[in-house]
């Protein structure tokens, strides 16, 4: 019988510890703000000298090296490109593929191609025809920002919009002082 007592006693008491530690529960509404350990951001600026023209593909191109895009990144999780407009008409960031009207007799298609450890940044003018080197044209180096979202955190905000640049710097937490890609981008020459 004392051992039951005992016992009894033990469960009490370990009832009472256990929640009395309970600390406030959240707001349901509210839930917390995803990290971005995630998530690898950067920018780099381009000048003329990182363009290459080639002929055969009659574009001219730009190769951006960054070791933390593997296989991985580019098969399951997302590399979003952003150029930032060149006109200066108006500060905005653009997602990549975009479409820019540099005259009115043609336009220019910016695509991206990603490799293991490189993304590929493609200029095509729609007349095929060597124009200018895009930083010439625009008398201005250019800034791109990557942002690099592994598979599992993207699964979850694939349904958002990252075709903006400020909508993904709010939902992943971006700040100038983690911007890992200034120091790991090399552009071709």
């Amino acid at each position: 019988m004392k051992t039951l007592k005992s016992f009894a006693l033990f469960f009490v008491m370990s009832l009472f510890v256990i929640t009395s530690c309970q600390g406030p529960k959240g707001d349901p509404g509210r839930p917390g703000k995803d990290g971005n350990a995630n998530v690898q951001s950067g920018t780099v600026t381009v000048t003329a000298e990182d363009w290459v023209w080639d002929g055969n593909g009659c574009n001219w191109y730009l190769d951006l090296e960054w070791d933390a895009i593997d296989y991985d990144m580019v098969d399951y999780g997302a590399v979003l490109v952003y150029m930032e407009n060149p006109g200066k008409d108006f500060y905005a960031w653009h997602q990549l593929p975009l479409t820019l009207y540099p005259s009115d007799q043609y336009s220019a298609t910016l695509e991206t191609v990603y490799y293991d450890y490189a993304v590929t940044i493609y200029w095509t003018n729609s007349d095929l025809q060597k124009h200018q080197n895009p930083c010439d044209f625009y008398n201005s180096d250019m800034e791109f920002k990557v942002v690099l979202i592994d598979a599992v955190l993207y699964s979850k905000y694939q349904n958002e919009d990252l075709s903006n640049y400020e909508t993904v710097k709010k939902l992943f937490n971006i700040t100038a002082e983690e911007n890992l890609f200034q120091n790991s981008v090399e552009a071709s020459r």
